[in-house]
């Protein structure tokens, strides 16, 4: 009886709480099965997304329609092939916890998301709108030159012809649906 007079109020404490917007996230994969009896799940993923599943400490999970963070036990990861791993979410230790999940979409969001250089073509990047984290726009990218490995964009900026090397240590964020590139550049670069 009590349990009925609680549930009013726990509805509206969980319709007031804000959910994780899908728009925000990328679809990284499914959870395939379950792996033994403590809850250990088979994620698989699309393999340009190994960096970013190998570095992530937590995922979205849809259930029910809704976006529900899980927590990677520390240790809780190991890669089973090259585009499944084994992950032990922290208070997910049954098979049957684990059971509940399997066919679900795996998200995580889309800042978190590492693109490596060789998932696009250095031509691609012409005319995207360089971004620096710190000073913002910087300028649109005119022309892409690779020096033996070596990828240098010229960039005008203050009508003046910049050149920006290009480090995949720099990348902070690539969006190639609005064609924004946004990088950490080298201090220095853009003093006078």
């Amino acid at each position: 009886m009590v349990f009925f007079c609680l549930l009013p109020s726990l509805l509206t404490i969980f319709a007031s709480m804000e959910t994780i917007p899908k728009a925000d996230c990328e679809k990284v994969g499914f959870i395939k099965k379950t792996h033994g009896v403590f809850g250990e799940i088979v994620l698989e993923f699309e393999t340009h997304f190994e960096a970013s599943v190998e570095n992530a400490d937590r995922f979205f999970i849809e259930l029910d329609g809704l976006l529900v963070p899980f927590f990677v036990l520390e240790d809780g990861f190991r890669f089973k092939t090259e585009n499944t791993a084994i992950i032990i979410f922290d208070g997910v230790n049954s098979e049957k916890y684990a059971k509940r999940m399997v066919g679900s979409s795996v998200f995580l969001f889309k800042t978190e998301i590492i693109v490596s250089p060789d998932e696009f073509t250095d031509s691609e990047l012409i005319n995207y709108l360089l971004i620096d984290e710190l000073l913002g726009e910087i300028g649109l990218i005119g022309q892409v030159d690779n020096y033996s490995g070596n990828i240098v964009l010229t960039v005008n900026f203050r009508n003046k012809e910049l050149l920006v090397p290009f480090n995949v240590d720099f990348l902070v964020h690539l969006d190639k649906r609005n064609k924004i590139i946004k990088l950490k550049l080298p201090e220095g670069l853009l003093d006078d």
